[in-house]
């Protein structure tokens, strides 16, 4: 958990360089009033990932049994938490809920990415 934090502490520079491209592209598409959708994505997003690291490390330190019930729990309730957040997404608008979920997509990826970079830079 400490190692992600501290890669999106030290990423925090290209996770603002995306945030700045999705909002550059939606406010050059004359939807600015979507703007908002970029920071919703983006805490979809870390929440997702931080809560995926604190159930692997919590299953890491449990017995087997306990460990596929940890991770299957922490599944559902990323799923769920996912759902709910664009389900009111798509409630208020179509776009607002394809630019969430745009947003989401793009931020995780970016977290990967980071995720990696660190790995790699940890080991070399």
């Amino acid at each position: 958990m400490r190692q992600v934090i501290g890669a999106f502490r030290e990423g925090w520079k290209v996770f603002l360089a995306v945030a700045a491209v999705l909002s550059l592209q939606l406010i050059s598409a004359g939807q600015l009033r979507l703007c908002g959708a970029v920071p919703i994505g983006a805490l979809l997003s870390f929440f997702y990932l931080l809560s995926t690291a604190a159930r692997l490390e919590a299953a890491a330190n449990a017995p087997v049994a306990q460990a596929k019930k940890i991770m299957l729990i922490g599944l559902l309730l990323r799923l769920l938490m996912v759902f709910v957040i664009l389900a009111v997404a798509v409630h208020i608008s179509t776009e607002l809920f394809l630019a969430a979920a745009v947003s989401f997509g793009a931020f995780y990826l970016t977290a990967l990415f980071v995720l990696a970079r660190s790995e790699v830079k940890r080991k070399f």
